[in-house]
């Protein structure tokens, strides 16, 4: 199965072979590398412009035989998104070695993203509205003319029900929405789909919008209701 074929969360911050040919080859100031050396294990993680990359944690000749370089203290190297996306990849079962090498480098280059954002890279029910390259990025329903249309918002947190971003992109004007406007938005089921839809949208809200999304989030507070789910009170 390529990678571009599995969903977004069955691969981020796991572990992955992949077959990469002569990819290799640019792995060569970490690891000496054999002509059949085709295969990388991979891990994955967000740069800080939210750009995925691949960290190579060992190569090897064959999907079971991958593990040269596992034991080594650095990563071999890295590969963008776009190298491998449309590459052969199966899904590795961790081990302790791998662990051992990945876990502190994830939790260092997840060390200044915020939590909500973080916790948001990991909810499957977003995997179909993420952009290939830039997850954080979500396609988000705004109501246009008489129907919803869907546009590109950069998640930034969570605040209550809501899934909190910015547009990413420039919508017609009939959106009354601009780029970097902030949105908050509520997922709903669409023939068992997964989608948003911005509920309140803009810079600044009116006072009946700010009202309503007042009294949405004191009352989903109440009943321990959040975007993540239901939370059981103590």
């Amino acid at each position: 199965m390529k990678l571009a074929e599995m969903y977004f969360t069955d691969w981020y911050h796991q572990y992955v072979t992949i077959e990469v040919d002569d990819l290799t080859e640019q792995l060569k100031k970490s690891i000496a590398i054999h002509d059949d050396d085709c295969y990388a294990l991979c891990s994955s993680y967000c740069n800080q412009d939210g750009l995925i990359l691949f960290n190579v944690l060992a190569v090897g000749s064959s999907w079971e035989k991958c593990t040269r370089g596992l034991r080594a203290k650095k990563m071999l190297g890295t590969f963008t998104v776009d190298m491998v996306l449309q590459s052969e990849a199966r899904l590795a079962q961790a081990t302790q070695d791998m662990m051992y090498k990945n876990e502190d480098f994830l939790k260092m280059m997840d060390e200044d993203t915020d939590e909500d954002v973080l916790k948001s890279r990991l909810d499957p029910r977003l995997d179909l509205l993420r952009d290939p390259f830039y997850p954080d990025i979500v396609m988000t329903g705004l109501l246009q003319g008489n129907g919803i249309a869907e546009y590109a918002m950069r998640i930034t947190g969570i605040k209550g029900l809501f899934l909190k971003g910015k547009i990413a992109e420039d919508p017609p004007q009939d959106t009354g929405v601009k780029i970097d406007d902030d949105v908050y938005a509520l997922l709903y089921l669409d023939s068992n789909e997964y989608r948003l839809f911005a509920l309140f949208a803009g810079d600044h809200l009116n006072e009946n919008e700010q009202d309503v999304m007042n009294r949405i989030m004191k009352e989903t507070a109440r009943l321990g209701v959040d975007f993540n789910g239901i939370s059981m009170k103590s």
